[in-house]
């Protein structure tokens, strides 16, 4: 599923000046996000349980002028979990991070998850990569951006 991200709590995890990622407790997530979606009734706490994800909400919610924008009423910042590797009962089964971040216009989710038959069969059948591109894993991963997309 696509949801909005409302706000970051970093539950005392800290990244020092050398990029290095140390969580509050090592049974606990680093942190987590709140966040929002038409397919929920409520906003919810989503887990990030890797280090990787943690930097990426890191690297949008530390830079004012990104935080500004998704906070405005131009932008959001949308999440989804896709892990490389799932088991049956939808945890990742990968070492790789699993939340993928993309940048778009306000009200994207809504158009998303429009009230027609394209929104309506995402509720069951979500197609993410419409907004986050082809999921990446390795190499320099980045939060996205997606100017017009195509919902």
């Amino acid at each position: 599923m696509v949801f909005r991200v409302l706000d970051f709590d970093r539950s005392k995890t800290v990244i020092t000046p050398d990029g290095q990622v140390h969580a509050s407790t090592k049974t606990q997530p680093y942190g987590y996000l709140l966040v929002e979606s038409p397919t929920l009734n409520q906003p919810v706490g989503l887990p990030i349980i890797h280090k990787k994800d943690f930097l990426l909400a890191s690297s949008v919610f530390d830079e004012p002028w990104l935080a500004e924008q998704i906070n405005g009423p131009h932008a959001e910042l949308l999440v989804t979990y896709a892990p490389k590797s799932i088991w049956r009962n939808g945890k990742s089964k990968s070492p790789w991070h699993a939340l993928h971040y993309t940048i778009a216009p306000r009200s994207t989710l809504e158009s998303y998850y429009s009230d027609n038959e394209r929104g309506d069969k995402r509720m069951s059948k979500p197609e993410p990569e419409i907004l986050f591109g082809p999921f990446k894993y390795t190499g320099e991963i980045v939060v996205g951006s997606v100017d017009k997309p195509n919902v």
